[in-house]
């Protein structure tokens, strides 16, 4: 699978990483496998590595299915994400997609890893 994710409980981080081609599929299921887990839902932030990642959809096709899949599951709630990123490419499409999503979430995009979990950690998500 190419987007995994991990809980930690102790940090109150969701640790998702993409790998390889990632396609649209592949971001709907983990959609709908994150924001059905309890504790994950419980946490409400998450640092997404996308690094590894050949991201083979656009900004709008990112929000299209956030909008489908995500608002529906997270009615009442606030997530908020750190992106990490290491390309002008994956750069412009998670700031296109956080600009598309930010009623529904905050998100941030970084090309800093100890940044982006020093933003993520900051305060309860909001």
């Amino acid at each position: 699978m190419p987007i995994t994710y991990t809980v930690d409980n102790e940090r109150n981080v969701v640790w998702v990483t993409w790998q390889g081609d990632v396609a649209g599929e592949d971001y709907r299921a983990h959609l709908r496998t994150m924001l059905e887990d309890p504790d994950a839902l419980r946490v409400g932030r998450s640092l997404t590595d996308l690094r590894q990642a050949n991201i083979l959809l656009s900004g709008a096709e990112l929000d299209a299915i956030g909008q489908a899949e995500a608002v529906p599951r997270l009615v009442g709630r606030k997530w908020k994400t750190a992106v990490l990123v290491n390309s002008p490419h994956s750069y412009g499409l998670a700031r296109q997609y956080e600009m598309l999503s930010e009623s529904e979430a905050t998100d941030r995009v970084f090309f800093d890893y100890a940044a982006a979990l020093d933003w993520l950690l900051s305060d309860a998500p909001t």
